[in-house]
Protein backbone atom coordinates (compact mmCIF):
# COMPACT_ATOMS: atom_id res chain seq x y z
CA UNK A 1 0.00 0.00 0.00
CA UNK A 2 1.09 3.47 -0.95
CA UNK A 3 1.77 6.11 2.05
CA UNK A 4 1.44 9.38 0.31
CA UNK A 5 2.71 12.77 1.41
CA UNK A 6 -0.10 15.57 0.01
CA UNK A 7 1.81 18.88 -0.21
CA UNK A 8 -0.60 21.92 0.24
CA UNK A 9 -0.01 25.45 -0.18
CA UNK A 10 1.98 25.63 -2.80
CA UNK A 11 0.09 28.31 -4.55
CA UNK A 12 1.02 30.93 -1.48
CA UNK A 13 4.77 29.49 -1.90
CA UNK A 14 4.88 30.89 -4.92
CA UNK A 15 4.03 34.39 -4.39
CA UNK A 16 5.83 34.48 -0.93
CA UNK A 17 9.13 32.46 -1.99
CA UNK A 18 11.36 34.91 -4.75
CA UNK A 19 14.92 34.56 -3.39
CA UNK A 20 17.74 36.14 -5.39
CA UNK A 21 16.85 35.33 -9.26
CA UNK A 22 14.92 31.82 -8.65
CA UNK A 23 12.07 30.97 -6.14
CA UNK A 24 12.53 28.46 -3.87
CA UNK A 25 10.28 25.50 -2.22
CA UNK A 26 12.01 23.98 0.46
CA UNK A 27 9.96 20.71 1.52
CA UNK A 28 10.50 17.48 3.34
CA UNK A 29 11.68 15.85 1.13
CA UNK A 30 14.37 17.77 -0.77
CA UNK A 31 15.06 21.35 -2.32
CA UNK A 32 13.42 22.75 -5.18
CA UNK A 33 14.36 25.58 -7.31
CA UNK A 34 12.95 26.97 -10.49
CA UNK A 35 15.96 29.57 -11.99
CA UNK A 36 14.49 30.94 -15.22
CA UNK A 37 10.68 30.57 -16.19
CA UNK A 38 8.96 30.07 -19.48
CA UNK A 39 11.96 29.10 -21.37
CA UNK A 40 10.90 28.13 -25.07
CA UNK A 41 12.52 25.50 -26.10
CA UNK A 42 14.88 25.72 -29.29
CA UNK A 43 15.26 23.81 -32.63
CA UNK A 44 18.01 20.72 -33.07
CA UNK A 45 20.56 21.82 -34.94
CA UNK A 46 20.84 19.94 -38.44
CA UNK A 47 24.57 20.45 -38.56
CA UNK A 48 27.17 21.62 -36.36
CA UNK A 49 29.90 24.78 -36.42
CA UNK A 50 32.02 24.84 -33.03
CA UNK A 51 31.39 24.39 -29.22
CA UNK A 52 28.53 27.08 -28.52
CA UNK A 53 28.57 26.67 -24.27
CA UNK A 54 30.17 24.46 -21.56
CA UNK A 55 28.57 23.60 -18.31
CA UNK A 56 30.31 22.09 -15.28
CA UNK A 57 28.90 20.72 -12.17
CA UNK A 58 30.00 23.01 -8.77
CA UNK A 59 32.87 21.07 -6.80
CA UNK A 60 30.86 18.97 -4.34
CA UNK A 61 28.29 17.91 -7.22
CA UNK A 62 29.18 14.88 -9.26
CA UNK A 63 27.39 14.46 -12.48
CA UNK A 64 26.43 10.91 -13.35
CA UNK A 65 23.92 11.14 -16.22
CA UNK A 66 22.44 12.86 -19.12
CA UNK A 67 18.69 12.50 -20.24
CA UNK A 68 17.16 15.14 -22.87
CA UNK A 69 14.19 16.46 -21.63
CA UNK A 70 11.64 19.09 -23.40
CA UNK A 71 14.41 22.14 -23.58
CA UNK A 72 17.56 20.79 -22.85
CA UNK A 73 19.80 18.16 -21.33
CA UNK A 74 18.61 16.92 -17.48
CA UNK A 75 21.59 16.13 -15.28
CA UNK A 76 21.49 13.58 -13.14
CA UNK A 77 23.18 14.13 -9.80
CA UNK A 78 23.83 11.46 -6.62
CA UNK A 79 21.46 13.99 -4.66
CA UNK A 80 19.30 14.80 -7.55
CA UNK A 81 18.86 16.81 -10.60
CA UNK A 82 18.91 20.03 -12.70
CA UNK A 83 17.74 21.10 -15.97
CA UNK A 84 19.46 23.10 -18.57
CA UNK A 85 18.43 25.07 -21.53
CA UNK A 86 19.82 23.35 -24.06
CA UNK A 87 20.62 26.76 -26.25
CA UNK A 88 22.60 28.32 -24.03
CA UNK A 89 23.61 25.69 -20.75
CA UNK A 90 21.92 27.99 -18.52
CA UNK A 91 20.33 26.06 -15.40
CA UNK A 92 16.20 26.00 -15.64
CA UNK A 93 15.42 24.24 -12.42
CA UNK A 94 16.81 21.62 -10.16
CA UNK A 95 15.46 19.20 -7.40
CA UNK A 96 18.24 17.93 -4.92
CA UNK A 97 17.44 15.45 -2.15
CA UNK A 98 18.01 16.58 1.76
CA UNK A 99 18.77 12.33 2.47
CA UNK A 100 21.33 12.22 0.05
CA UNK A 101 23.68 15.15 1.00
CA UNK A 102 26.32 13.22 2.93
CA UNK A 103 28.60 11.05 1.48
CA UNK A 104 27.79 8.05 3.51
CA UNK A 105 24.44 8.61 1.26
CA UNK A 106 26.25 8.49 -1.88
CA UNK A 107 25.57 5.09 -3.03
CA UNK A 108 22.97 3.01 -5.31
CA UNK A 109 20.28 5.45 -3.58
CA UNK A 110 18.84 7.18 -6.12
CA UNK A 111 17.28 6.39 -9.39
CA UNK A 112 15.62 9.37 -12.75
CA UNK A 113 14.02 8.70 -15.62
CA UNK A 114 12.34 11.33 -17.92
CA UNK A 115 9.02 9.54 -19.64
CA UNK A 116 9.49 8.79 -23.20
CA UNK A 117 7.47 12.23 -24.45
CA UNK A 118 10.05 14.09 -22.14
CA UNK A 119 6.96 15.61 -20.22
CA UNK A 120 7.70 14.44 -16.73
CA UNK A 121 11.21 13.88 -14.86
CA UNK A 122 10.75 11.24 -12.01
CA UNK A 123 13.30 10.76 -9.09
CA UNK A 124 13.04 7.37 -6.50
CA UNK A 125 15.43 7.79 -3.70
CA UNK A 126 16.56 5.81 -0.42
CA UNK A 127 15.13 7.93 3.46
CA UNK A 128 18.33 7.72 5.30
CA UNK A 129 16.25 6.75 8.46
CA UNK A 130 13.62 4.10 7.21
CA UNK A 131 13.53 1.16 5.47
CA UNK A 132 9.95 0.90 5.05
CA UNK A 133 9.33 2.67 1.86
CA UNK A 134 10.95 4.52 -1.12
CA UNK A 135 10.62 8.89 -1.75
CA UNK A 136 9.12 9.59 -5.06
CA UNK A 137 8.98 12.80 -6.96
CA UNK A 138 7.41 13.76 -10.36
CA UNK A 139 8.07 17.19 -12.01
CA UNK A 140 7.38 18.72 -15.38
CA UNK A 141 10.70 18.59 -17.04
CA UNK A 142 10.44 21.89 -19.01
CA UNK A 143 9.18 24.22 -16.50
CA UNK A 144 10.23 22.64 -13.61
CA UNK A 145 6.91 22.32 -11.63
CA UNK A 146 6.84 20.17 -8.92
CA UNK A 147 4.05 18.30 -9.68
CA UNK A 148 3.88 15.86 -6.30
CA UNK A 149 6.18 14.24 -4.15
CA UNK A 150 4.75 10.75 -2.34
CA UNK A 151 6.28 7.71 -0.34
CA UNK A 152 5.92 4.39 -2.11
CA UNK A 153 6.02 0.71 -0.83
CA UNK A 154 5.98 -2.49 -3.00
CA UNK A 155 3.94 -5.17 -2.64
CA UNK A 156 4.17 -6.77 0.51
CA UNK A 157 5.17 -9.88 -1.25
CA UNK A 158 8.19 -8.00 -3.18
CA UNK A 159 10.30 -6.59 0.19
CA UNK A 160 11.96 -8.89 2.20
CA UNK A 161 12.08 -8.17 6.07
CA UNK A 162 14.44 -5.97 7.35
CA UNK A 163 15.57 -5.30 3.91
CA UNK A 164 14.96 -1.64 2.00
CA UNK A 165 12.86 -2.66 -0.43
CA UNK A 166 14.08 -1.99 -4.51
CA UNK A 167 14.38 1.34 -5.84
CA UNK A 168 11.69 1.58 -8.99
CA UNK A 169 13.45 0.66 -12.32
CA UNK A 170 12.84 4.24 -14.07
CA UNK A 171 14.80 3.58 -17.16
CA UNK A 172 11.71 2.79 -19.59
CA UNK A 173 9.01 4.91 -18.58
CA UNK A 174 6.07 5.89 -21.04
CA UNK A 175 4.47 8.44 -21.05
CA UNK A 176 3.11 8.02 -17.34
CA UNK A 177 4.02 4.30 -15.88
CA UNK A 178 7.16 2.81 -15.20
CA UNK A 179 7.73 -1.37 -15.29
CA UNK A 180 8.34 -3.90 -12.64
CA UNK A 181 8.51 -7.49 -12.77
CA UNK A 182 5.41 -8.99 -12.14
CA UNK A 183 5.41 -13.12 -11.68
CA UNK A 184 5.97 -14.26 -15.16
CA UNK A 185 5.08 -10.93 -16.44
CA UNK A 186 5.31 -7.23 -15.62
CA UNK A 187 3.28 -4.45 -14.76
CA UNK A 188 2.97 -0.82 -15.34
CA UNK A 189 3.31 1.30 -11.99
CA UNK A 190 1.71 5.10 -12.35
CA UNK A 191 4.41 7.28 -11.88
CA UNK A 192 2.17 10.21 -10.20
CA UNK A 193 1.08 7.38 -7.33
CA UNK A 194 2.96 4.05 -7.37
CA UNK A 195 -0.23 2.35 -8.24
CA UNK A 196 -0.69 -0.41 -10.27
CA UNK A 197 -1.85 0.53 -13.66
CA UNK A 198 -2.50 -2.44 -15.26
CA UNK A 199 -0.45 -5.91 -16.19
CA UNK A 200 0.57 -8.01 -18.57
CA UNK A 201 0.96 -11.97 -18.01
CA UNK A 202 1.41 -14.24 -20.87
CA UNK A 203 -0.45 -17.75 -21.56
CA UNK A 204 0.70 -20.53 -19.36
CA UNK A 205 2.16 -22.17 -22.34
CA UNK A 206 4.22 -18.83 -23.40
CA UNK A 207 6.77 -16.56 -21.75
CA UNK A 208 7.98 -13.29 -22.13
CA UNK A 209 11.49 -12.75 -22.74
CA UNK A 210 13.12 -11.02 -19.71
CA UNK A 211 16.27 -11.67 -17.47
CA UNK A 212 14.07 -13.35 -14.52
CA UNK A 213 17.40 -12.76 -12.79
CA UNK A 214 17.25 -9.39 -12.97
CA UNK A 215 14.61 -7.41 -10.68
CA UNK A 216 15.36 -3.95 -12.42
CA UNK A 217 15.70 -4.91 -16.14
CA UNK A 218 18.87 -4.88 -16.66
CA UNK A 219 19.03 -6.89 -19.92
CA UNK A 220 14.94 -6.48 -20.23
CA UNK A 221 13.76 -6.47 -24.32
CA UNK A 222 11.26 -4.01 -23.94
CA UNK A 223 11.63 -0.92 -26.14
CA UNK A 224 8.92 1.78 -25.53
CA UNK A 225 8.47 4.21 -28.97
CA UNK A 226 5.93 7.04 -28.84
CA UNK A 227 3.73 5.23 -26.65
CA UNK A 228 3.96 1.29 -27.25
CA UNK A 229 5.66 -1.24 -25.21
CA UNK A 230 7.33 -3.52 -27.28
CA UNK A 231 8.90 -6.96 -26.47
CA UNK A 232 9.17 -10.50 -27.99
CA UNK A 233 7.28 -13.97 -26.44
CA UNK A 234 7.72 -17.57 -27.02
CA UNK A 235 5.04 -19.96 -26.97
CA UNK A 236 6.47 -23.81 -27.34
CA UNK A 237 8.40 -25.88 -25.30
CA UNK A 238 11.87 -25.98 -26.91
CA UNK A 239 13.44 -23.21 -24.95
CA UNK A 240 17.16 -24.59 -25.44
CA UNK A 241 18.60 -24.13 -28.75
CA UNK A 242 20.42 -21.37 -29.13
CA UNK A 243 18.03 -19.45 -31.38
CA UNK A 244 14.60 -20.16 -32.34
CA UNK A 245 11.84 -17.96 -33.45
CA UNK A 246 8.77 -16.02 -31.81
CA UNK A 247 6.31 -13.23 -31.64
CA UNK A 248 6.88 -9.77 -31.56
CA UNK A 249 4.24 -7.78 -29.34
CA UNK A 250 3.02 -4.41 -29.33
CA UNK A 251 0.78 -2.98 -26.23
CA UNK A 252 -0.34 0.20 -25.73
CA UNK A 253 1.03 1.77 -22.60
CA UNK A 254 -1.67 3.43 -21.54
CA UNK A 255 -3.72 0.27 -20.68
CA UNK A 256 -1.59 -2.70 -21.29
CA UNK A 257 -3.92 -3.92 -24.64
CA UNK A 258 -2.84 -5.49 -27.39
CA UNK A 259 -2.08 -3.49 -30.42
CA UNK A 260 -0.97 -5.67 -32.93
CA UNK A 261 1.52 -8.95 -32.80
CA UNK A 262 4.18 -10.18 -35.73
CA UNK A 263 4.13 -13.52 -35.65
CA UNK A 264 6.94 -16.43 -35.18
CA UNK A 265 9.65 -14.75 -37.36
CA UNK A 266 11.40 -12.78 -34.87
CA UNK A 267 14.81 -14.44 -34.14
CA UNK A 268 15.31 -14.70 -30.85
CA UNK A 269 18.96 -15.25 -28.97
CA UNK A 270 20.17 -15.90 -25.63
CA UNK A 271 21.07 -13.02 -23.20
CA UNK A 272 24.16 -11.49 -22.99
CA UNK A 273 24.11 -10.62 -19.63
CA UNK A 274 23.17 -13.66 -18.13
CA UNK A 275 23.64 -17.01 -20.24
CA UNK A 276 23.57 -19.83 -17.67
CA UNK A 277 20.16 -18.97 -17.03
CA UNK A 278 19.19 -19.70 -20.39
CA UNK A 279 17.46 -16.54 -20.90
CA UNK A 280 16.37 -14.99 -24.19
CA UNK A 281 16.00 -11.77 -24.80
CA UNK A 282 15.07 -9.93 -28.55
CA UNK A 283 17.51 -8.55 -31.00
CA UNK A 284 15.94 -4.94 -31.49
CA UNK A 285 17.59 -1.67 -32.19
CA UNK A 286 15.28 1.99 -31.82
CA UNK A 287 16.26 4.38 -34.52
CA UNK A 288 16.74 7.82 -33.93
CA UNK A 289 13.19 8.80 -35.18
CA UNK A 290 11.35 7.09 -32.40
CA UNK A 291 8.46 6.00 -34.59
CA UNK A 292 11.04 2.98 -36.04
CA UNK A 293 13.23 0.14 -34.71
CA UNK A 294 14.89 -2.46 -36.58
CA UNK A 295 14.72 -6.52 -35.51
CA UNK A 296 16.52 -9.20 -36.26
CA UNK A 297 13.96 -11.72 -38.26
CA UNK A 298 13.49 -14.93 -40.48
CA UNK A 299 13.99 -12.55 -43.18
CA UNK A 300 17.21 -10.60 -42.00
CA UNK A 301 17.42 -7.04 -40.51
CA UNK A 302 13.46 -5.85 -40.62
CA UNK A 303 12.18 -2.53 -40.28
CA UNK A 304 9.26 -1.99 -38.17
CA UNK A 305 6.93 1.31 -37.56
CA UNK A 306 6.24 0.80 -34.47
CA UNK A 307 2.73 2.37 -33.96
CA UNK A 308 0.79 -0.12 -36.19
CA UNK A 309 3.54 -3.08 -36.16
CA UNK A 310 4.25 -3.01 -39.89
CA UNK A 311 7.31 -4.14 -41.60
CA UNK A 312 8.28 -1.46 -44.35
CA UNK A 313 11.69 -3.39 -45.28
CA UNK A 314 11.95 -7.10 -44.93
CA UNK A 315 15.53 -6.50 -45.01
CA UNK A 316 17.85 -3.48 -44.60
CA UNK A 317 21.03 -4.73 -46.10
CA UNK A 318 19.13 -5.83 -48.98
CA UNK A 319 19.44 -1.47 -50.05
CA UNK A 320 23.56 -2.10 -49.75
CA UNK A 321 24.42 -5.11 -51.51
CA UNK A 322 28.50 -4.21 -51.84
CA UNK A 323 28.91 -3.31 -47.91
CA UNK A 324 30.69 -6.00 -45.58
CA UNK A 325 28.73 -8.29 -43.51
CA UNK A 326 29.43 -6.64 -40.72
CA UNK A 327 28.95 -3.57 -41.52
CA UNK A 328 25.77 -1.95 -39.38
CA UNK A 329 22.31 0.40 -39.94
CA UNK A 330 22.53 3.34 -37.83
CA UNK A 331 19.44 4.73 -38.50
CA UNK A 332 16.44 4.15 -41.01
CA UNK A 333 12.36 5.48 -41.32
CA UNK A 334 10.12 5.26 -44.42
CA UNK A 335 12.29 8.20 -46.29
CA UNK A 336 16.25 6.72 -45.61
CA UNK A 337 18.49 4.40 -44.68
CA UNK A 338 22.19 5.16 -43.27
CA UNK A 339 24.22 2.21 -43.65
CA UNK A 340 27.72 2.42 -41.45
CA UNK A 341 30.58 0.52 -42.55
CA UNK A 342 33.46 0.94 -39.57
CA UNK A 343 36.83 -0.39 -40.64
CA UNK A 344 40.25 -0.74 -38.34
CA UNK A 345 43.08 -0.10 -39.40
CA UNK A 346 44.45 2.06 -42.93
CA UNK A 347 40.74 2.07 -44.11
CA UNK A 348 38.21 4.84 -43.69
CA UNK A 349 34.93 4.10 -42.42
CA UNK A 350 32.24 5.00 -44.68
CA UNK A 351 28.43 6.05 -44.35
CA UNK A 352 26.00 5.24 -47.20
CA UNK A 353 22.54 7.05 -47.09
CA UNK A 354 19.61 5.02 -49.76
CA UNK A 355 16.02 6.23 -50.05
CA UNK A 356 13.78 3.67 -48.23
CA UNK A 357 11.33 3.07 -50.88
CA UNK A 358 13.34 2.89 -54.16
CA UNK A 359 16.68 1.74 -52.57
CA UNK A 360 18.43 4.38 -54.87
CA UNK A 361 22.26 5.44 -52.72
CA UNK A 362 22.04 8.92 -52.14
CA UNK A 363 25.11 9.86 -50.81
CA UNK A 364 27.99 7.85 -49.69
CA UNK A 365 30.21 10.26 -47.07
CA UNK A 366 34.14 8.91 -46.10
CA UNK A 367 34.87 9.84 -42.63
CA UNK A 368 38.15 12.05 -42.85
CA UNK A 369 40.32 10.07 -40.52
CA UNK A 370 41.28 5.93 -40.04
CA UNK A 371 41.55 6.40 -36.59
CA UNK A 372 37.84 5.79 -35.92
CA UNK A 373 36.21 4.72 -32.89
CA UNK A 374 35.52 1.37 -32.75
CA UNK A 375 33.68 0.23 -29.40
CA UNK A 376 30.27 0.10 -28.86
CA UNK A 377 28.92 1.19 -25.79
CA UNK A 378 25.93 0.74 -23.88
CA UNK A 379 24.40 3.60 -22.65
CA UNK A 380 22.54 3.64 -19.33
CA UNK A 381 21.61 7.36 -19.64
CA UNK A 382 19.15 6.42 -22.54
CA UNK A 383 15.72 4.95 -22.94
CA UNK A 384 16.92 2.10 -25.19
CA UNK A 385 18.79 -1.45 -25.14
CA UNK A 386 21.17 -0.73 -27.45
CA UNK A 387 22.90 2.19 -29.23
CA UNK A 388 25.43 3.95 -31.03
CA UNK A 389 26.26 6.27 -28.66
CA UNK A 390 29.08 8.46 -30.40
CA UNK A 391 27.51 8.16 -33.74
CA UNK A 392 23.98 10.65 -34.34
CA UNK A 393 22.21 11.22 -37.10
CA UNK A 394 20.95 14.90 -37.96
CA UNK A 395 18.89 16.58 -40.99
CA UNK A 396 22.10 17.82 -42.41
CA UNK A 397 24.33 14.71 -41.78
CA UNK A 398 26.16 12.29 -39.51
CA UNK A 399 27.80 13.34 -36.32
CA UNK A 400 30.34 11.37 -34.69
CA UNK A 401 33.49 11.51 -32.70
CA UNK A 402 36.72 9.86 -33.43
CA UNK A 403 40.15 9.20 -31.77
CA UNK A 404 41.84 11.84 -34.32
CA UNK A 405 44.51 14.33 -32.63
CA UNK A 406 45.63 11.83 -29.69
CA UNK A 407 46.16 8.44 -32.29
CA UNK A 408 48.20 9.53 -34.57
CA UNK A 409 51.46 7.59 -33.08
CA UNK A 410 49.35 5.15 -31.22
CA UNK A 411 47.27 2.27 -31.86
CA UNK A 412 44.93 2.47 -29.36
CA UNK A 413 41.57 3.79 -30.07
CA UNK A 414 39.23 3.31 -27.09
CA UNK A 415 38.94 7.08 -26.27
CA UNK A 416 37.72 10.20 -28.48
CA UNK A 417 38.69 13.55 -28.74
CA UNK A 418 37.02 15.31 -32.03
CA UNK A 419 34.00 15.67 -33.00
CA UNK A 420 33.13 15.60 -36.94
CA UNK A 421 30.03 16.52 -39.04
CA UNK A 422 29.91 14.80 -42.42
CA UNK A 423 27.56 16.20 -44.32
CA UNK A 424 24.73 13.99 -46.11
CA UNK A 425 25.72 14.41 -49.65
CA UNK A 426 29.24 13.95 -51.46
CA UNK A 427 28.54 17.80 -53.20
CA UNK A 428 29.10 19.19 -49.44
CA UNK A 429 31.98 17.39 -48.49
CA UNK A 430 33.83 20.71 -48.02
CA UNK A 431 31.74 21.74 -45.20
CA UNK A 432 32.92 18.79 -43.05
CA UNK A 433 33.89 20.27 -39.72
CA UNK A 434 36.06 18.88 -37.50
CA UNK A 435 35.82 20.02 -33.80
CA UNK A 436 38.28 19.36 -30.80
CA UNK A 437 37.04 18.23 -27.52
CA UNK A 438 38.87 17.83 -24.32
CA UNK A 439 39.68 14.13 -23.64
CA UNK A 440 40.91 12.39 -20.45
CA UNK A 441 43.51 9.94 -22.31
CA UNK A 442 43.93 8.38 -19.29
CA UNK A 443 40.59 7.03 -18.21
CA UNK A 444 40.33 5.59 -22.24
CA UNK A 445 36.38 6.81 -22.47
CA UNK A 446 34.39 8.14 -25.64
CA UNK A 447 31.76 10.71 -25.69
CA UNK A 448 28.56 10.48 -26.07
CA UNK A 449 26.17 12.18 -28.17
CA UNK A 450 23.30 13.51 -27.75
CA UNK A 451 20.59 15.64 -29.97
CA UNK A 452 18.72 18.11 -27.95
CA UNK A 453 16.36 21.16 -28.01
CA UNK A 454 19.03 24.01 -28.86
CA UNK A 455 22.13 21.85 -29.24
CA UNK A 456 24.07 18.70 -29.66
CA UNK A 457 25.07 17.24 -26.25
CA UNK A 458 28.82 15.39 -25.94
CA UNK A 459 29.96 14.23 -22.99
CA UNK A 460 32.45 11.76 -21.29
CA UNK A 461 32.27 9.82 -18.25
CA UNK A 462 35.30 9.30 -16.18
CA UNK A 463 35.13 6.79 -13.78
CA UNK A 464 31.28 7.16 -13.51
CA UNK A 465 31.61 11.13 -13.63
CA UNK A 466 30.29 13.44 -15.77
CA UNK A 467 33.26 16.52 -15.61
CA UNK A 468 31.38 18.59 -18.57
CA UNK A 469 28.97 19.10 -21.06
CA UNK A 470 29.10 20.56 -24.31
CA UNK A 471 26.87 22.45 -26.45
CA UNK A 472 27.92 22.16 -29.96
CA UNK A 473 25.98 24.40 -32.90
Amino acid sequence: MNKRIIFVGSTATLALATVGAFLLWPTPFGDHRIIVQDVEPAETPGTIQEVSWTWEPDEETTAQSVFIGPAGPIVMYEDGVSALDGSDGTEIWSYRVNDLRTPSSRSDSIRVGVTSDREYTVLAWHPRETVEYVNMAVLESGSGELIDEYRFSPAEEEADDGARPPLPSLERLSTDTWLEPDGDGFAALSIFTGEKKWEYIPNQECRILHNYSHKNFEDFSVLIGDNTLIFGRYCGEDFNSDSFQGDLIGLDAKNGTEKWTINNIISLAKSEIDIDHGVRKTDMKPMWDPGYITVSTTKGNSLVEIDGGNIILDDTRDLFPDSPRDSGILDANEERVIDVTRHLGDQPSIFTTADTRSGDIESTATLPSTDFNHYLLLPEDLNISFSWPNIIPLSGGVLTTTCKNECENNAETDYTDTVTSIPSTPEKEEVTVEIPLPSDTSSKSTHTLLASPGSVIAYMKNEGSIPEIFGLK
